[in-house]
């Protein structure tokens, strides 16, 4: 049993063949008779203590009246308690030397004859599994413009080949993407960390929130509250700009996919809570403070007042430079509930 325990719990130091979202599970099992089952398990992951459980009936109701106040008065002068959503006794145990592995191993023994009542007149079933949260995929060390462009256009975006407001150098303009569907949009790539092709390590979303103008400040605060990841910025006109800044290095297509979405959701509830603010400001009903100009006119024409996110272009310069929740889940025992 000890050495079971210690091949399901024992890592080894950082770098010794592991890596962050692994883990390995251990279940130990008996039948009473019929479907009165009672199990003790383990849930195990690198530089974390182990989280040893044992059933409370809570999961199957056939054994509940096997594990009544002697058994539960037992688990808990070991130190278990009812917890999380599967409802089993549980407790961390910090474990490091093979003499924990024995002394885990006696105390899962114990609770199997002594709580449970096991006496080898069935079998003991052992479980075990290894498994890891991380997948293997292509990732990008850093990003080129076409990559980028290329993205967008996966992702529903209309690229347009505007030129930039004010006077911006040609070595910018090569880091500047800009769309106008679904709505108004700059791209600007930073950190260069390769030529021909160029390449880069960062990049900065910038979008504009038609009417931004026409709230306050305090309004406008109440607003970035509400759409994290965006930070919302005033132009030197007073006109509202979004900003989203990301590191690409070891990034994926999905990944950028979903930063896409993220943008265009936190963009259209900063738009809606603008309008919701003018709305009351000019006593219109909630909702009908479009149109263009000040007011703006939502998430996809922008009014002709809205700034342009090409001008924020150089406003932030880069320098280059459980308990949880379910019982299911990959690899998991149906009955745990990782902490």
């Amino acid at each position: 049993m000890a050495a079971v325990v210690s091949r399901t719990c024992e890592w080894g130091s950082l770098g010794s063949g592991w890596k962050v979202g692994d883990y390995r599970s251990l279940v130990l099992s008996f039948v009473l008779k019929g479907d009165v089952e009672f199990y003790v398990q383990l849930w195990t992951e690198p530089e974390e203590p182990v989280l040893v459980e044992a059933c409370s009936g809570a999961w199957n109701s056939a054994s509940r009246p096997y594990i009544g106040p002697p058994q539960r008065a037992a688990l808990r002068r070991l130190g278990y308690r009812v917890g999380g959503r599967a409802r089993n006794f549980g407790k961390r145990w910090p474990l490091s030397l093979l003499a924990d592995a024995r002394a885990l191993a006696a105390e899962l023994v114990t609770i199997l004859v002594d709580v449970f009542g096991y006496r080898a007149t069935s079998a003991l079933e052992l479980a075990y599994r290894a498994g890891r949260r991380t997948v293997d995929a292509p990732v990008f060390p850093a990003l080129g413009r076409d990559d980028v462009e290329r993205m967008l256009r996966m992702g529903g975006v209309r690229l347009i080949d505007a030129r930039p407001a004010g006077r911006v150098s040609p070595g910018v303009r090569r880091r500047l993407i800009q769309a106008d569907e679904p709505f108004r949009l700059t791209i600007e790539l930073k950190g260069e960390v390769g030529k021909e092709p160029f390449l880069y390590e960062a990049m900065q979303f910038i979008t504009p929130i038609p009417g931004g103008l026409g709230v306050s400040d305090a309004q406008l605060a109440a607003i970035a509250r509400a759409c994290p990841f965006l930070r919302l910025l005033r132009d030197d006109k007073g006109e509202v700009l979004a900003m989203y800044d990301v590191a690409v290095a070891g990034t994926t297509v999905r990944w950028f996919l979903l930063t896409l979405h993220v943008v265009g959701v936190m963009r259209a509830r900063a738009v809606s809570m603008v309008q919701e603010a003018l709305a009351a400001r000019h006593g219109l009903p909630r909702g009908r403070a479009g149109g263009g100009g000040a007011l703006g006119d939502g998430v996809g024409g922008i009014g002709q007042d809205s700034p342009d996110p090409e001008e924020a272009a150089g406003l932030d310069e880069y320098t280059d430079e459980t308990e949880a929740g379910s019982s299911t889940g990959p690899g998991r025992s149906r009955r745990f509930v990782v902490h």
